[in-house]
């Protein structure tokens, strides 16, 4: 792959997520309408995501199943904050890696979570947190197993019935050992994420 064509691409995926986000809130319901999901305190889902490093030697390509489990901390409404609200996230990865060699990752991680209403319909977010990552593959890339995963991005949950939300989501990650060996390389990837969540 020519070199910058992982950061167009990301480009191109931030641009489509703010796009589709413009499109929806033009469609969305009136806001006197309920805020999407504003009852719940819980949430689950699983998402699928393709990924691919961009500064790296070696393009690595990531294909990670992530389940996740989350508690809203505030409610709709607050006094405070409105109808924004704060949820603590974990979430977990699951993957193979395919470079030169294929491998395998395996780890979880902590996420804070800011969401808001846009319609009755739809949720937007921004989450992020660090997390811990066992990244196994024959890679001049990566220089050890264990590495950590600091990470942000942003998406939308879509009501498609009940409880139930479509997820779409831009993810940054950034892995390295923290320095705790003498080879510390920090490795920055890309991700798009499809999914499902419920909230109840």
């Amino acid at each position: 792959m020519a070199p910058g064509t992982c950061s167009r691409l990301a480009l191109v995926l931030m641009v489509s997520v703010w796009v589709a986000l413009v499109g929806i809130m033009g469609f969305a319901q009136s806001s006197a309408a309920a805020p999407a999901f504003g009852d719940s305190r819980y949430e689950m889902g699983l998402r699928f995501g393709y990924g691919q490093t961009y500064n790296a030697g070696e393009t690595v390509r990531f294909y990670d199943w992530l389940p996740r489990w989350g508690i809203f901390l505030t409610q709709p409404g607050n006094s405070v904050l409105g109808n924004l609200r704060l949820s603590l996230v974990i979430e977990g990865v699951i993957g193979v890696l395919e470079a030169g060699h294929s491998g395998w990752e395996l780890g979880f991680t902590p996420l804070l979570k800011v969401s808001y209403p846009l319609s009755s319909r739809v949720l937007g977010y921004i989450e992020g947190g660090a997390g811990i990552v066992w990244e196994n593959i024959d890679s001049p890339t990566y220089a050890h197993v264990f590495n950590f995963s600091p990470q942000i991005g942003a998406g939308l949950d879509i009501k498609i019935v009940g409880n139930f939300a479509l997820t779409l989501a831009y993810r940054f990650r950034h892995t390295s050992n923290a320095g705790i060996y003498d080879e510390n390389r920090g490795v920055n990837s890309n991700f798009g994420m499809v999914g499902v969540n419920y909230y109840y």
